[in-house]
């Protein structure tokens, strides 16, 4: 059984138990709100150290609460390399602080086998942008078991073929799910310019069309380091009968950490039916 321990446990979250479920909780309690009408298909959330994007975060997870999803699929980019296609862990556990989270060995063997998948263990063991989901997922969720899958392409057409592999799996299983695509926005530009260039990129989104957020992303107006998960998720959760894309809450470092010379973007937001 593969068993993926912590990486950032202790650096971008805290990794005594009750610390990183009380600063949790903290930041669920700090973003409760109205929530959008309708279901929820896929959430979009940061992924920096807790102290820098959890409270942006929090927003998207606290729709979760009561939501009865039993199976969390988590679209997270590789940040020490690309590759083309995507790595999913198909059984086993991943560890962090909260406790075990089981991987779904169903769902992550029938898409082991799917065009463009494969599993490379040196791309998870490291990387951060997925493992920071996990604990407020084990956070809002009771029962469940998530599928990690690192997307290595911002090719957009290996991404539909990602999110089509993807989507047949889920409609081949019975579980209630949810999908989590891990990005953040710009990186180190002062505190207004990169609210401006933020804005286009959260602009694009709300299109739904995954094709214009390619085009400002590739324009070089707007930033996204998750932006083959984002691409990926858009199309995947259009399969699921997701309608539109509504905005929780944007902010940057420069709100939540306090400088603001060289900022780093954040968003949260939902994908519904």
């Amino acid at each position: 059984m593969f068993h993926r321990k912590p990486a950032v446990a202790g650096t971008f979250y805290a990794s005594n138990r009750e610390h990183l479920r009380m600063e949790i909780g903290e930041y669920l309690g700090e973003a409760a709100g109205k929530k959008p009408d309708g279901e929820v298909v896929g959430l979009i959330s940061p992924h920096a150290g807790y102290i820098y994007s959890g409270p942006v975060a929090a927003y998207s997870y606290n729709l979760l609460k009561d939501s009865g999803a039993d199976l969390a699929v988590i679209l997270a980019p590789s940040h020490r390399s690309r590759f083309d296609g995507a790595s999913v862990i198909p059984e086993g556990v991943y560890e962090t602080p909260l406790g075990n989270a089981e991987i779904d060995a169903e769902a992550g063997g029938l898409l082991a086998e799917k065009p463009g998948f494969g599993f490379t263990k040196d791309v998870h063991m490291p990387e951060h942008s997925l493992e920071v989901q996990v604990p407020f997922l084990q956070s809002v969720l009771g029962t469940f078991k998530i599928l990690p899958v690192i997307i290595g392409t911002v090719n957009l057409e290996r991404c539909r073929l990602i999110a089509k592999g993807i989507s047949d799996v889920l409609h081949s299983i019975n579980r209630r799910h949810v999908v989590v695509i891990s990005t953040d926005l710009s990186h180190y530009h002062p505190y207004n310019n990169a609210v401006e260039i933020d804005s286009l990129f959260i602009k694009s989104l709300v299109t739904f069309d995954e094709e214009e957020v390619k085009r400002v992303l590739e324009s070089r107006k707007a930033e996204a380091c998750g932006e083959g998960p984002v691409l990926t998720g858009m199309v995947l959760c259009r399969e699921l009968g997701g309608k539109r894309v509504e905005v929780l809450k944007y902010a940057n470092s420069g709100d939540t950490a306090g400088d603001r010379s060289q900022v780093v973007g954040y968003l949260s937001a939902a994908i519904m039916k």
